[in-house]
């Protein structure tokens, strides 16, 4: 009895299952499906900018992260293009761009992410990268593999590249195939040069093996470039010789020295000069290069090209003064403590006041005593004999000379007026050349050339002048005129309103007291009414009569005199806004919020109630908000005036007929002017440095540009100061460094540019500063080319320590003729045939066609007298089928036709007397 087999002990594959390599190809075609990149649905370009675009998707395939991407030029009529490519047309383009970027060398950039584009003169490339290091063969097959599978599944348009081995070492394998060509794209690197590689000859028969064309190719065109590196880069560089600090001997003092910002390296910012000489285009047989004799002499190259390295770390003396300010946003200490006058000026870090004991008269006498005299006996670490010319640098009206005033006018420059492209344009700024500008660069000028102590000295001197022009109303000049604009940087808004106060303390109260019948009545018109009024219902503060506006009970409406809003700089806006938000939500903080902010329009309101007796609330808004009054019954309130809850209406109602100058003032001036002062006294160093930088980068930038530095293109917005600050110092560095290298650049090639082939005095100064000969090469780089029946054929090599060859390769995947000859033999119907060597994608095939007049015919089509073609057996004991010229061209090769043999063996087996041809068509 047979014994059952239990079906589950046999092995079942369950070959429904997807397996990962089929999801990842899956994947893949997905991509490019939806990218619409098969060549049915590839759109057709003609020109393109610079600007390269891309689009990347993420895969995971035996757990490597790989991000596909494609890369393409940005093409010019993007919007209005929909025509599609066809096969000829993509390889037309790929082809021209191949031949075209042999004119390159593959350190050249083209702006793309990969070099690839530049390499193979490509528009638009697919890139699969992993993010980790392809070393495995096994992982490369597959990958490339995958690939191929989905290309063709696709049927895509656009070459796809692989990027393998160790990424720093820049390996690409890729393709591209259509119905009737492939192009194979190839990357070698090898860390040791054979010797066959490492010269021109050697190259050359490379290219040619590779190529393995069974017929004679054109000669092969080659490029060269050479590249020598000097070292000794001295006579190319430009220093300056002038040191920051020179200007502080007594003896050479010059205050012009002092306002020119120090620029540029004071050593040699260049590493090294790099020379490239080239050959753009010469044949292989015109200059010999081999392992025993080269003839190459770079003196003798049509081109020489220089380009500059700088190190990759210059001291720039202008980033290093910015830098050493900047270093000072981390002190928190006073600044007077430097010199030790913080107790007697009455100045006590805040910090210190959660141990300090509580304040007594007695310590508050000692201070004023200690002030009264220790202050005037302050003998500071800059010598009077520097001092005092800075100071007449920064405050010119307080001596008889013109050299250093200040213009008439002061213009502020504001980001809308053609200042996009400048550098640290979005630093608030202050207007240039003005006090700000000379105290700030002063300021950092003495600090990098003496220290924090230099600094506090000029400050503790600025405060003091500040205080003196207050106590004696002498306006701060240097400054622009009218309230703080909060477009400036806050130092300069600080003193605009102290100049505020100036000018109100010295107009005084002379616009407010005494005013006379004249000044605040206009006499009654003979249809007013000439009645004495009672002294409270007396108006008082008219200015003028408001055109022919009357109240409500048809007196006229009269202008009063009001008060000036009070100037805040945005420091007090901040404090304010801040206050705000911590009153609350309740009814209580809503109300006193409301009073906070309607002070400015009680007075306004209590001052027209004073100049118009007898008004009411829309008398009121009839001046004050013109559209919320409207005309009816002699004037109303408009909708919006009678929302409930209105603050206007509970204004009205609490407002007294005062007039301003019995009002309690909205702006005094003393408290004002005091708290500048002492804000501006009572500064910690990091607090002077963030009020000096805005001003101190700014005229950086301008320094930078009047060098010769580009505009800046950096963005800033929603950042706090601070790193306000590290951006506009970066970019000054970026703008500097530029900067010299565009010196340096003028000192080599003086009216030429860099990237241009230099002239004979250029070959002759790169020459006599490398001492007359050349250094051996650091760099050699062949791109060799040919262009044969197919397509161009491509070799690019480069060799410096290690090696890389880059290549593209173009085969035909469908056979053609390449080369006939005739054929000897004493056979009649052979005497009229010629041998054909037929060349395919992987194959070469020999036929013997026959001529018209051999009386054979056609087997496929029956046509007589036509060339007949057979193909030749592997055996060579019997002919294939017997076909005119057209119908073998169109069939496939014969199972049995030659593959891979030489030419030469199948001229023998060809040979009439090893194999003779029948004239009956029968004989197959």
């Amino acid at each position: 009895m047979n014994e059952e087999i239990d079906e589950y002990d046999i092995y079942h594959q369950d070959f429904t299952t997807v397996s990962e390599w089929e999801v990842f190809i899956a994947r893949l075609e997905e991509i490019l499906n939806d990218w619409k990149l098969t060549k049915t649905k590839l759109l057709r370009f003609s020109e393109y900018t610079k600007k390269w675009i891309s689009k990347s998707e993420d895969i995971v395939f035996q757990g490597i992260r790989f991000k596909i991407s494609y890369n393409m030029l940005e093409p010019i009529d993007k919007k209005d293009n929909n025509d599609t490519t066809d096969d000829k047309f993509i390889f037309q383009e790929i082809q021209t761009g191949l031949w075209n970027s042999a004119s390159k060398f593959m350190d050249d950039l083209d702006g793309s992410p990969y070099p690839v584009s530049n390499w193979f003169g490509l528009k638009r490339y697919l890139m699969l990268c992993s993010d980790i290091p392809l070393v495995e063969g096994s992982i490369i097959k597959l990958v490339m593999s995958s690939i191929n599978i989905a290309f063709a599944n696709v049927n895509c348009g656009v070459p796809v590249f692989a990027k393998i081995r160790e990424h720093w070492q820049h390996n690409y394998q890729g393709l591209y195939e259509d119905h009737e060509y492939k192009v194979s794209f190839d990357t070698i690197h090898l860390k040791r040069i054979s010797n066959q590689c490492s010269h021109l000859s050697g190259l050359v028969s490379l290219f040619k093996s590779k190529i393995a064309s069974p017929v004679a190719l054109d000669a092969v065109i080659v490029s060269a470039k050479f590249s020598y590196e000097l070292k000794d880069s001295d006579s190319f560089a430009w220093r300056k010789l002038t040191r920051s600090n020179e200007f502080l001997s007594i003896d050479g003092f010059d205050v012009k020295k002092l306002i020119q910002l120090p620029f540029g390296s004071e050593k040699n910012p260049v590493a090294s000069v790099l020379l490239n000489a080239i050959w753009p285009k010469f044949r292989e047989s015109t200059i010999v290069d081999s392992s025993t004799f080269s003839d190459i002499d770079p003196i003798m190259a049509p081109i020489w090209m220089v380009s500059l390295q700088l190190r990759d770390q210059i001291n720039c003396q202008l980033s290093d003064t910015v830098s050493k300010v900047m270093e000072l946003l981390d002190n928190n200490f006073l600044l007077m403590d430097t010199l030790g006058l913080s107790r007697s000026l009455g100045l006590v870090n805040p910090l210190h006041k959660i141990t300090e004991a509580p304040i007594t008269i007695s310590k508050l006498v000692k201070a004023a005593m200690g002030q009264s005299t220790n202050v005037s006996e302050f003998k500071g670490p800059i010598p009077d004999d520097l001092l005092m010319p800075l100071l007449y640098y920064v405050f010119p009206d307080a001596v008889d000379d013109n050299t250093f005033n200040y213009p008439d006018q002061l213009e502020i420059e504001y980001k809308g007026d053609g200042s996009d492209n400048k550098l640290c344009n979005y630093v608030k700024t202050s207007p240039q050349g003005g006090l700000v500008w000379r105290l700030s660069v002063t300021a950092a000028r003495l600090y990098d050339a003496g220290g924090l102590q230099y600094l506090a000295h000029l400050w503790y001197e600025f405060t003091q002048e500040l205080q003196y022009r207050w106590e004696h109303r002498i306006l701060v000049p240097g400054v622009a005129e009218g309230a703080p604009n909060a477009r400036t940087c806050l130092l300069h808004q600080k003193l605009q309103l102290l100049n505020c106060c100036i000018a109100r303390a010295a107009e005084g109260s002379s616009i407010f007291a005494g005013n006379s019948s004249e000044d605040e009545f206009y006499d009654c018109s003979e249809s007013e009414s000439t009645e004495e009024q009672p002294p409270w219902d007396r108006p008082v503060g008219r200015l003028h009569r408001l055109e022919d506006a009357s109240l409500k009970n048809g007196a006229p409406l009269y202008v009063p005199r009001t008060q000036d809003p009070a100037p805040k700089t945005e420091d007090q806006l901040e404090e304010d806004a801040e206050l705000m938000v911590r009153l609350g939500d309740d009814a209580k903080a809503s109300e006193l919020r409301a009073r906070m902010m309607s002070a400015s329009l009680l007075s306004d309101m209590e001052a027209f109630k004073a100049a118009n007796p007898g008004a009411e609330l829309c008398d009121f808004v009839q001046w004050y908000s013109p559209r919320d009054w409207m005309p009816e019954d002699g004037g109303a309130l408009g909708a919006r005036m009678l929302l409930p809850g209105n603050p206007w209406m509970e204004t009205w109602s609490v407002a007294r007929p005062v007039p301003a100058v019995r009002q309690r003032r909205l702006f005094d001036e003393t408290r004002e002017a005091q708290q500048v002062l002492h804000f501006l006294r009572s500064r910690t160093v990091s607090a002077v440095a963030e009020l000096l930088l805005p001003a101190i980068l700014r005229a950086g930038a301008a320094k930078a540009i009047e060098e010769g530095a580009s505009g800046g293109s950096v963005s800033v917005g929603g950042i706090d100061k601070r790193r306000t600050f590290e951006v506009a110092a970066r970019e000054i560095y970026d703008a500097e460094r530029e900067a010299c290298r565009s010196l340096c650049v003028r000192t080599v090639f003086g009216e030429g540019r860099e990237g241009e082939p230099l002239d004979v005095a250029g070959r002759a100064r790169i020459l006599a500063a490398a001492g007359g000969a050349l250094p051996p090469p650091t760099r050699r780089e062949f791109t060799l080319r040919v262009r044969d029946e197919l397509a161009p054929q491509l070799m690019r090599a480069a060799l410096a320590t290690d090696l890389t060859i880059i290549g593209a390769f173009t085969e035909r995947t469908s056979t053609i003729f390449v080369r006939s000859e005739p054929v000897t033999s004493c056979d009649p119907c052979y005497q009229r045939a010629r041998i054909v060597v037929v060349v395919g994608a992987s194959e070469i095939i020999l036929r013997v066609v026959f001529m018209a007049d051999c009386g054979r015919w056609c087997d496929r089509c029956g046509r007589a007298g036509q060339a007949l073609c057979c193909d030749v057996s592997v055996s060579a004991a019997r002919i294939g089928v017997g076909e005119c010229v057209e119908c073998a061209c169109a069939r496939p090769r014969s199972p049995g036709a030659p593959r891979n043999r030489s030419v030469a063996r199948w001229y023998a087996r060809s040979i009439p007397g090893r194999a003779r041809f029948s004239s009956k068509p029968d004989n197959k």
